[in-house]
């Protein structure tokens, strides 16, 4: 995947994320939800009633786990941080704040290696022998 499809597809998953976002945004202004990534976790453990926990790639990793071949992350809002940027027309710089995208896996994308235990090999025992005494009558 080349950098400029990696950037269609991150603003596909940001504005599919913005969309479902808002009906939960609904729902945190009305009490019901604490945010919308909660609203958001809800909605993927219901859509495979086996998930029981969300991590990140590097926290399964951290944990001894390796993610299934071809699993799709379940994309959540990352932590807001704060940028600035130049307007048009403008000589001053505007401070902004950006929610980055954030990919989750689900303990059903997981697994932990076994690893292999390898036959514990009988160290070769060395047995002690003795030179021959070199006597003048070998030769």
């Amino acid at each position: 995947m080349n950098k400029d499809s990696k950037k269609e597809q991150y603003k596909a998953n940001r504005t599919a994320l913005i969309q479902i976002s808002a009906g939960l945004r609904v729902l945190v202004k009305a009490g019901e939800l604490d945010s919308v990534n909660e609203g958001l976790k809800e909605i993927y453990e219901k859509s495979d009633s086996n998930i029981e926990e969300f991590r990140t790639f590097w926290q399964w990793k951290d944990e001894g786990y390796t993610i299934n071949k071809g699993s799709k992350a379940f994309l959540i809002w990352g932590q807001p941080r704060k940028g600035s940027q130049i307007a048009e027309g403008s000589d001053e710089p505007e401070d902004y704040k950006y929610w980055p995208l954030c990919y989750l896996f689900a303990n059903t994308q997981v697994f932990r290696p076994e690893k292999e235990k390898q036959p514990e090999q009988e160290q070769p025992r060395h047995q002690r022998t003795t030179a021959p005494i070199f006597d003048e009558s070998m030769i």
